[in-house]
């Protein structure tokens, strides 16, 4: 699909990957972003006053049809719906109380899996008003094989990996494009702390977009390829190289 004069709506727009996407589809397409924190949304409106932002939680229900309703109201449709919003928490199972693993594991849950999911489905009537719709989910290479630290994230973006793959098959006659889009470690503020090789935020949403363009349903970038092979061929060695 050819990513031009299209109305694409995003969520976490306002940092790290979500705001380099942004940044390439800006000069051909109008972009809707939905965000939680008004500081962020006022350095993302600051850097592209062109981008239309929502402050919305993708985790309360009411926030997310409120601004549905007004990108309805607004626009009249979706091209295409980015899931690009998550949370990621490390933790210690064993020295971490269960009021603060329950509070942690809710929060991921919630955000990384249960937010896109419902989010999607509410935006199908928005989506449907498109000659050509798409529905993005971007998950992680992790759900291949987890860093054992970020234990619930992993499991989350494996959930998410796995709806992706259900949905496109649900949605298989219809106009609705099912995309997955699984990135490596890239170099935002999310994965400060990790010390691995990263990729620069603009290349990996150039990468990416272009493999959208190219009609590509699940699309791996990076380190993400080689995860994707070697957990299915050496899942020992894959899990060992990531938690060594």
């Amino acid at each position: 699909m050819q990513l031009k004069n299209k109305i694409i709506v995003i969520t976490g727009g306002a940092t790290g990957i979500g705001r380099a996407l942004i940044a390439q589809l800006l000069p051909t397409n109008t972009v809707i972003s939905l965000d939680r924190n008004p500081a962020k949304i006022e350095a993302l409106d600051k850097a592209y006053p062109q981008v239309y932002s929502l402050q919305a939680d993708i985790t309360i229900d009411s926030e997310i049809k409120a601004a549905l309703r007004g990108i309805a109201k607004d626009f009249g449709r979706s091209d295409v719906l980015i899931n690009n919003a998550a949370k990621g928490i490390q933790f210690n199972f064993t020295n971490i109380d269960e009021e603060n693993l329950k509070e942690m594991l809710q929060q991921e849950v919630a955000t990384n899996y249960l937010a896109p999911v419902l989010l999607t489905h509410q935006a199908l009537s928005l989506l449907e008003k498109s000659p050509s719709p798409a529905v993005v989910f971007v998950s992680s290479g992790l759900a291949y094989m987890p860093i054992a630290s970020f234990a619930g994230y992993c499991a989350t973006k494996a959930a998410l990996h796995a709806f992706a793959m259900s949905l496109r098959h649900q949605l298989k006659n219809t106009r609705i494009k099912v995309i997955e889009v699984l990135p490596p470690t890239v170099d935002t503020d999310f994965n400060k702390d990790i010390e691995t090789p990263k990729m620069a935020p603009a290349a990996f949403a150039k990468a990416c977009l272009a493999q959208i363009e190219k009609g590509n349903s699940c699309i791996n970038i990076g380190q993400s390829k080689a995860l994707l092979v070697l957990s299915r061929l050496l899942p020992g060695f894959a899990f060992k190289m990531l938690n060594h």
